[in-house]
């Protein structure tokens, strides 16, 4: 039985989409205390017909603004005696706006350090068990925003939904050697950290329960989670964790040669002064933030590689008692003290379809670098490190197995995008549960998302358009798992709607029991993997099954590339 309601009631229903994502026009407010303040939301009916309160645009952090720009966050200052209207979003974290690479424009704001907080109920026996989403985009775009990441359909059952905004680019990823600077980089994850800390002190003023908290993301989102897990400063803020279609272990998280970011940046922006961090950080105070956010630092080489973006989390090159990210991410993970935090984590069929946009620039011109190099094909910590004979050997195993026997063409587009969905993602997800069975205690579950749908699998319709037609991309599943506005047709059919609730049932079990076994996985077992099942996932796709993943094989080849070394694969 569907807890949405019969399909033939629930598709008509979904159907009417309405952009301010509610059917109420009378609205009734309601105002909750915190410690440091009133705030005042309101009622709302979602367009599932479920009801919730929402309050948005709490700030959790100062805005960082002016001399605090880049730094580390500092909490928001009470506003004791006043009642804070929270009856609306605020804007997205400055950043260049996610459209085709080649299209510039910015939104958002400096300003940006803020969360929105959705809760089914307050009258409920015994707290709502908290369900917090940390948005993705690569640590450049996205923020706490009910278009793309609204409530509505979770709050179909009991829970408490919070989100927020942290700081992306170059506002919040700046790293500087300099102790005395106080920019020690990762301010986003700091951001993060912030955020958490208040949703645990303050979540129960929301009737949801500080002791049943569950973090999750997706892509730069679900690498987040995966530093929460691994660093000592978010230890305790949350009980459950669940990362989709990223992690540390993926390559657009961790890029090299970040210390001469700061200084490449301020030449691209005019700078001519001299070449020290103290003056180069005045220079870029001085600048508009929408200007910093545009910048082109990286080419086709650091695309291949899987670095896509410059400003990212990054080891941080001082001894600052402030800074998180001090050690390897291999050693963080190897340490995490969320050994006993159950965790649900996997990714899509063919997430490479994102990079379908970037493999047409230029005519093709990664194909070509890759034709012409491909050793280029590599992991890039193997290919800064492996002899010449070694490139040539491991990049000939890959090149076979994603290329075939005729090697590469510059008609290969879908075998590049193949080779992108191991490379970018589904080998370092590989890697997190070959660290989990190593290291962890709690059991992990591991999914594969594929429910191809040729009208509602979004992101691959926006990046690939006509070209296109089947596969489920990077981040498909999140229309699954949030309404969205659909430019294409009014309606979703059946298996779509059994989709979603389908995720809806999953997600929202196991942040409550830390189990994503529930009444829409039947009858279907869904087991954690062990050291004798590392690739065994439940399928989501029109139908449901617990089997051994489609990537297994291409997995292994990829754990050949390190000799099938613990310690290289995954910090053993």
């Amino acid at each position: 039985m569907l807890k949405f309601g019969r399909l033939r009631k629930l598709r008509p229903l979904l159907g009417a989409r309405k952009s301010n994502f509610s059917q109420k026009t009378n609205v009734e407010t309601k105002i909750v205390e915190l410690p440091v303040g009133k705030v005042k939301g309101k009622h709302q009916i979602g367009n599932t017909g479920h009801g919730f309160y929402s309050f948005e645009g709490i700030p959790y952090g100062k805005p960082p603004i002016g001399k605090l720009r880049f730094c580390l966050p500092q909490p928001a200052e009470p506003w004791t005696g006043k009642v804070l209207d929270c009856l609306k979003e605020r804007a997205v974290p400055v950043q260049q706006e996610d459209r085709e690479p080649d299209t510039v424009t910015t939104i958002g704001s400096e300003d940006c350090l803020y969360l929105n907080v959705f809760t089914k109920h307050f009258d409920s026996g015994k707290p709502l068990p908290v369900l917090v989403y940390i948005h993705g985009g690569g640590f450049k775009t996205g923020g706490a925003t009910r278009t793309k990441y609204g409530p509505d359909y979770l709050m179909r059952e009991d829970i408490v939904y919070a989100q927020f905004s942290y700081r992306l680019c170059v506002m919040g990823f700046l790293s500087m050697s300099n102790a005395k600077l106080g920019v020690p980089g990762n301010a986003g994850l700091h951001d993060t950290v912030l955020a958490l800390r208040w949703i645990k002190q303050y979540i129960s003023h929301f009737n949801g329960d500080p002791e049943n908290i569950t973090i999750m993301g997706t892509s730069a989102g679900a690498a987040s989670v995966h530093f929460m897990m691994c660093l000592p400063e978010a230890c305790g803020l949350f009980h459950r964790a669940i990362m989709m279609s990223g992690g540390m272990t993926c390559p657009w998280v961790h890029v090299p040669n970040t210390d001469t970011l700061s200084c490449r940046l301020a030449n691209e922006k005019g700078y001519r002064g001299k070449m020290t961090e103290e003056c180069v950080l005045e220079f870029l105070r001085s600048q508009p933030a929408e200007d910093l956010v545009q910048n082109k630092l990286f080419g086709s080489r650091e695309l291949i590689f899987g670095h896509l973006y410059p400003f990212v989390p990054t080891l941080e090159h001082h001894d600052g008692s402030e800074g998180l990210l001090k050690r390897p991410f291999l050693q963080l993970m190897r340490d995490a003290w969320a050994k006993n935090v159950p965790l649900l984590l996997g990714g899509t069929s063919f997430e490479g379809l994102i990079m379908y946009p970037y493999s047409k620039l230029n005519n093709g011109h990664i194909l070509n670098l890759l034709k012409e190099e491909p050793t280029l094909v590599l992991p890039y910590d193997l290919y800064r490190t492996l002899s010449v004979r070694e490139l040539t050997e491991r990049a000939a195993q890959l090149v076979r197995f994603h290329f075939g026997p005729r090697q590469i063409h510059t008609n290969n587009i879908v075998q590049l995008l193949d080779l992108f969905s191991y490379k970018l993602f589904w080998h370092g997800i590989h890697r997190i549960v070959l660290s989990r069975l190593a290291f962890a205690e709690a059991p992990t579950y591991l999914y594969r998302f594929d429910f191809d749908s040729s009208q509602h699998n979004l992101m691959r319709i926006n990046l690939c358009g006509g070209d296109i037609r089947r596969g489920v991309c990077h981040a498909d599943e999140l229309g699954y798992i949030f309404p969205r506005e659909l430019k294409f047709r009014n309606e979703l059919n059946a298996p779509e709607c059994l989709t979603i609730n389908r995720l809806v049932g999953i997600l929202t079990a196991f942040a409550k029991t830390g189990d994503p076994n529930c009444a829409e996985t039947k009858p279907e077992e869904w087991k954690p993997v062990t050291k004798k099942t590392p690739f065994h996932a439940m399928n989501i796709s029109y139908d449901l099954t617990f089997d051994r993943l489609f990537e297994e094989e291409g997995l292994q080849v990829w754990n050949k590339l390190y000799d099938n070394d613990k310690r290289l694969l995954y910090g053993g």
